[in-house]
């Protein structure tokens, strides 16, 4: 399979039913979110991905936090390093939300997760795209219901050694007085 036909693929099976749901699509990456809750779906491009594979992240914030240039966001975040909880969308696939915790690791390495698409057909490519949506919109759904106080223990536990953690810290603390 060469790059167009995945790329319509990928349009097919992930894009398209996303944008269904409110996601916008922004070259190859997708954002979505509400007044609560900010996700994105990130391709990398360049030196992140070879000939004939794919990799990408996903990315989960809450709308009240600030970014890592400690300004408010104006919008939903296209970097990454402004999500603090992002994963390798092929390690998504089978894991349970028990597993879906903030680790700053994946901050200073991100996981781009990588999808090796020039050896499948057609229905294997349009199944583990399917997988990955699917397991994408498990995770939103677990976002969208996870406890502001459970999201802000994760955090609070690396403000002491981490900036990014200490932002978001004192992000959680400001609003859950309100």
């Amino acid at each position: 399979m060469h790059s167009q036909e995945f790329d319509d693929l990928f349009n097919e099976v992930v894009a398209h039913p996303l944008e269904a749901d409110g996601f916008q699509k922004q070259g190859k990456s997708l954002f979505g979110g509400d007044t609560n809750c900010q996700f994105a779906w990130i391709r990398g491009g360049g030196r992140l991905s070879g000939t004939g594979e794919v990799a990408h992240i996903v990315c989960f914030r809450h709308s009240f936090l600030r970014g890592k240039s400690e300004n408010q966001p104006t919008g939903i975040p296209h970097d990454f390093g402004d999500y603090p909880w992002i994963f390798s969308c092929e390690n998504l696939i089978g894991s349970k939300p028990g597993e879906w915790v903030f680790d700053p690791a994946r901050l200073m390495s991100p996981p781009f997760g990588r999808m090796f698409y020039s050896a499948l057909s057609v229905d294997e490519a349009v199944a583990a795209l399917d997988a990955r949506r699917s397991a994408f919109l498990k995770y939103v759904a677990w976002a969208r219901t996870l406890p502001l106080a459970t999201a802000h223990s994760q955090i609070a536990t690396y403000a002491k050694d981490y900036w990014i953690a200490r932002l978001w810290d004192e992000d959680y603390r400001v609003h859950l007085k309100a």
